[in-house]
């Protein structure tokens, strides 16, 4: 065992090296990430390069189904893809939440239908049946949400570990993640998705205030997913501000109508312990400020079924027991995001958190933000226990 995680690590500062003499390098956990989707003996192959895809409309920008690029989108009325290779399944990724869609499979002269209704999955695995010929299309003819960024195709094996197939959070779970943006459950809270989610495998629900545009609900998607998220992440409804100060933040919204939606969040999916930003907003994004400061207004009022009653009556009231801020002061810890986790190949928490952040791409113009050392301002391995109960 020893003797793989060398070899790993020394894989790992060798890729390292050649990218860091790349110009164009500018992605640190690159590298991790090769380790976490490093195929293994048995799996399913992607068809696409070798498929044939015919649309009904747009043909000229088909080549955006499979050029692996989250920013870009495919729009039509439906499409065909041929494969002389049968397959297995189809990994789509949608651009918007899917209303209803169809697929159909062609199975050894035969068609066969599949209806999906509107359930918010962005990005769905859907298995097949040995498919020389599958179709995709909207339930609804001319659906003007039918757009998609990346389909895989893929062989007869078992489903590759970068394929999402996402489960629904239920009405419970051990921790609640709760941020204000894509890339955040990353940069500031490093290894707690992958030691509770991904090493651990406890319930962990992540939240986001804003998520921001469709381009970043993808990356969330994708990063959640390779730091071994499963549960489907809960999206909220508030447009992303940039503010500095707290009362702006919550200016933008209604203090009440944020508040109200945390409470709302600790009692519908009722965790035993939250994660959230720093008081102060990390580096002082007010909306950063706004979401630590709703948490721990949150913490009391979820258990008081005289607050915000309309959801007491839904989902009960609910007591959170513990309430980890990050960079507070009260009863502080440093979490060990160091120690090797044997569900990503040796790779320690902060190494995995690099990896998923390497795939909030649209972030890294700006050269500014990292995962946050150890030893940094906003270590993403410093938190307080900030308010608890028995």
């Amino acid at each position: 065992m020893k003797g793989n995680t060398m070899l790993k690590r020394l894989f790992v500062a060798l890729m390292a090296l050649l990218m860091l003499l790349s110009p164009a390098f500018s992605q640190e956990g690159a590298p991790f990430l090769d380790i976490i989707y490093a195929p293994k003996q048995g799996d399913a192959r992607d068809l696409s390069p070798y498929c044939t895809i015919k649309a009904d409309n747009n043909q000229k920008n088909v080549f955006r189904l499979t050029d692996r690029d989250y920013d870009t989108r495919f729009n039509s009325e439906g499409f065909n893809i041929y494969t002389s290779e049968k397959a297995y399944g189809i990994y789509i990724c949608f651009d918007d939440d899917p209303k209803g869609f169809r697929v159909y499979q062609y199975v050894d002269g035969t068609a066969y239908m599949a209806e999906y209704p509107a359930d918010g999955y962005l990005h769905q695995y859907i298995p097949l049946d040995g498919a020389t010929q599958i179709r995709v299309e909207p339930s609804e003819a001319k659906a003007k949400w039918f757009s998609v960024k990346e389909v895989y195709v893929l062989s007869q094996g078992n489903t590759p570990r970068y394929v999402q197939v996402w489960e629904q959070p239920d009405n419970t779970c051990d921790i609640m993640v709760l941020f204000a943006h894509p890339d955040d459950e990353m940069l500031f809270f490093g290894g707690v998705i992958p030691y509770y989610a991904g090493e651990l495998k406890q319930d962990v629900v992540a939240a986001v205030i804003t998520p921001s545009n469709k381009l970043r609900k993808s990356e969330l998607l994708n990063a959640l997913w390779a730091a071994g998220m499963r549960n489907y992440p809960v999206m909220g409804p508030f447009s992303d501000k940039h503010s500095k100060r707290l009362n702006t933040a919550y200016d933008y919204f209604g203090k009440n109508k944020v508040r109200g939606y945390i409470v709302e969040l600790f009692r519908k999916y009722r965790p035993e312990t939250v994660f959230t930003h720093d008081i102060e907003g990390e580096y002082g994004h007010g909306m950063h400020r706004m979401c630590a400061d709703a948490a721990i207004y949150a913490f009391d009022a979820a258990a008081d079924s005289a607050a915000f009653p309309n959801t007491a009556a839904a989902y009960g009231t609910h007591g959170v027991k513990k309430l980890y801020v990050h960079l507070s002061e009260t009863n502080p810890e440093v979490f060990d995001w160091d120690m090797p986790l044997e569900y990503f190949e040796g790779l320690t928490g902060f190494e995995v958190a690099q990896a998923a952040y390497s795939l909030h791409k649209s972030q890294h113009r700006y050269e500014q933000f990292s995962v946050e050392p150890k030893d940094s301002k906003y270590s993403c391995y410093k938190f307080g226990l900030h308010m608890q109960r028995d």
